[in-house]
């Protein structure tokens, strides 16, 4: 046999193999092969990219069902329409003091305490820009402004200081925060989680407010002090932002408002037990 017959018999051999123990293919076949099972993994690694879980902010991954699709869609737009009516409760129980020059039995310690806390958990949706958190709180901001600057004249003695120290109390540990946070080489995060822990701790404190009478509503059985429109706003909105809460995994979400659900129920069953007089 000539030399040039057997090297065309041992290059076809080598063509007719996929791949040889230990050495990669080189044949034209194992490489249209190679190729057809690249395409078909990268093919089925996008399925699987596109199925995948949806990784949320604050906790592990959530299944995008078409129940908690409408909790993450549905519930937040609802949420915005209480979030308003939760800030505008108070409106006519101060436009009827504004009008009367006098509190009656207003309590003034919610409205001051809603001035800073619609602001944080506004500045807090726009750090996570949240739109849903974000335009919730726009209507609150402005109207707690509103009704401290209209209750602040109706105000004396130990009530007004009261008033007062709250309001600049407040004020003054949210801008040292935000100072501190902008001037700090802080992540977006960091900044973030800030920014939720501490709306999250001032929305406690506004959600059991109401409650800063209990003692006057224990001793005169007359629960008036505690405006029922805002229990009952109190309790819609905090029970629909839990559930959008939880749905998205945000603790700085779900965990204050499951508080306030808890304080309404409270401010609830005293209007239930001691009917306003």
């Amino acid at each position: 046999m000539k030399l040039s017959s057997l090297l065309i018999i041992i290059a076809a051999a080598g063509q007719s193999h996929a791949w040889s123990p230990g050495r990669p293919a080189t044949s034209l076949g194992s490489k249209v092969t190679s190729n057809v099972n690249d395409g078909i993994k990268r093919h089925n690694a996008k399925k699987v990219a596109l199925s995948s879980p949806l990784s949320v902010r604050g906790g592990t991954a959530l299944d995008m069902t078409p129940a908690s699709s409408l909790v993450t869609t549905l519930v937040p737009r609802i949420g915005i329409l209480t979030s308003t009516l939760l800030y505008f409760s108070p409106f006519t129980a101060v436009r009827q003091a504004k009008s009367n020059e006098s509190l009656d039995d207003l309590n003034p310690v919610p409205l001051a305490i809603m001035a800073v806390s619609s602001l944080c958990w506004l500045v807090y949706g726009l750090s996570v820009r949240d739109p849903f958190v974000t335009l919730s709180n726009v209507p609150g901001s402005i109207a707690s402004i509103w009704y401290v600057m209209t209750v602040l004249p109706l105000l004396k003695g130990a009530q007004l200081q009261t008033t007062q120290n709250i309001v600049v109390g407040l004020s003054a540990v949210t801008i040292n925060l935000w100072t501190w946070l902008a001037l700090t080489n802080k992540s977006l995060e960091q900044v973030s989680s800030a920014l939720g822990l501490f709306a999250s701790g001032l929305f406690i404190v506004l959600s059991g407010s109401p409650l800063s009478t209990i003692k006057t509503v224990f001793s005169t059985k007359n629960s008036k002090s505690i405006l029922t429109q805002l229990t009952f706003a109190q309790i819609i909105n905090t029970a629909l932002w839990s559930a959008y809460g939880l749905a998205i995994k945000d603790k700085f979400v779900y965990g204050p408002n499951m508080t306030g659900l808890g304080f309404g129920l409270i401010q609830l069953a005293l209007k239930l037990v001691f009917p306003s007089k």
